[in-house]
């Protein structure tokens, strides 16, 4: 089994309240959950840490398509301002997101796979209708998009094209 590294952040007395709301290890987990359930229960952890970027920021996810026809290379290309600040962003929620597949991996949840892959295990984690139904717009939203990313980056090439187009190095 894959060994993931060890994730140094503040102590949640010291998290700001936005941050320690927005980025909790349940939340990110379910997101992941959701994520790697539309992509085919497993992807390479840069393509969820891209997804989770873009679901997050809400200028991005306000303009994501809501077709998988559509192109992501010609969608990013159309769209290239959201790509500013990208890899800064990648870079501030990695911490987070492997905190939450940890935080996933000792619920069996999540699974480490071969190379940098996350799958789905066992235990079932996604949001309950009650939830999506209750919570505010804008966490359905993020919601929806983090499903729409997985099926989206499934159907557009090799992690290393992605990656490419996104602008990020693992």
């Amino acid at each position: 089994m894959a060994e993931v590294a060890m994730v140094s952040l503040d102590s949640w007395r010291r998290r700001p309240v936005e941050e320690a709301n927005l980025f909790n290890p349940p939340f990110l987990c379910g997101l992941t959950f959701e994520f790697l359930k539309a992509h085919g229960n497993s992807a390479p952890l840069t393509l969820v840490i891209i997804a989770l970027t873009t679901s997050l920021h809400r200028l991005s996810r306000e303009r994501l398509p809501y077709s998988t026809v559509s192109s992501l290379y010609e969608w990013l290309q159309s769209n290239e301002d959201v790509l500013i600040g990208f890899v800064s962003r990648a870079r501030g929620i990695t911490p987070y997101v492997k905190e939450a597949i940890m935080f996933g991996m000792n619920l069996d949840v999540l699974a480490a796979g071969d190379a940098h892959n996350i799958l789905l295990a066992t235990t079932k984690a996604g949001f309950p209708k009650s939830f999506t139904d209750s919570t505010t717009p804008e966490t359905k939203d993020i919601i929806d998009r983090t499903k729409f990313m997985g099926r989206w980056l499934s159907k557009s090439g090799s992690e290393v094209s992605i990656v490419a187009a996104w602008g990020v190095k693992p």
